[in-house]
């Protein structure tokens, strides 16, 4: 079916898709420095160019412009496709130029994040962002070609991505900013 002109979440079951990817988004960004929790109990807004959703295959794809916001938390890409698997979430995958998603910490602080290509594969519980991936929070920040981060684990490891590429982290000293 064709979604283009409804709204984006006008069944329960886009509803709690979308609630998994943005608590997904959330996993990762907590990860790096306690992600604001009230953002949790906020509304979740979405819109984009268009918007289909392929019943047969389980498919719900988000394109063109795609803005995610709850609380705090902001997403932006040109695709998003959210797969289900016996009606339960199997995957997400996310496109930009880049895909972005900021987000403020308890503190008030902002913690921001980006990559090409952002995917969640539901059940290993692993994220990859791909494509001059990066994560920063104040006093801290991680940039790859590629993040995994397994939420079963809690461990995050980054890849250069070959013989040319390297990982580059900046910690701050405790004092700095003060």
């Amino acid at each position: 079916m064709d979604y283009s002109g409804a709204p984006l979440l006008d069944t329960p079951a886009s509803m709690i898709r979308l609630t998994l990817f943005l608590a997904i988004i959330l996993l990762c960004a907590s990860h790096t420095g306690m992600a604001r929790q009230s953002d949790l109990t906020k509304p979740i807004d979405v819109s984009a160019d268009s918007s289909e959703f392929d019943e047969k295959a389980g498919v719900q794809t988000l394109t063109g412009n795609v803005r995610i916001t709850q609380g705090t938390m902001q997403i932006s890409a040109d695709f998003i496709a959210i797969s289900l698997k016996n009606n339960a979430l199997s995957k997400i995958e996310g496109r930009g130029s880049p895909i972005r998603f900021v987000q403020e910490n308890e503190a008030g602080e902002l913690m921001q994040g980006e990559a090409s290509k952002i995917t969640y594969d539901a059940i290993s519980g692993t994220l990859v962002l791909e494509g001059t991936a990066s994560l920063s929070q104040p006093r801290q920040s991680l940039t790859s070609e590629k993040i995994t981060f397994n939420a079963q684990t809690q461990k995050v490891s980054a890849d250069g991505g070959g013989e040319q590429g390297r990982v580059s982290i900046q910690i701050q000293p405790p004092n700095a900013g003060k």
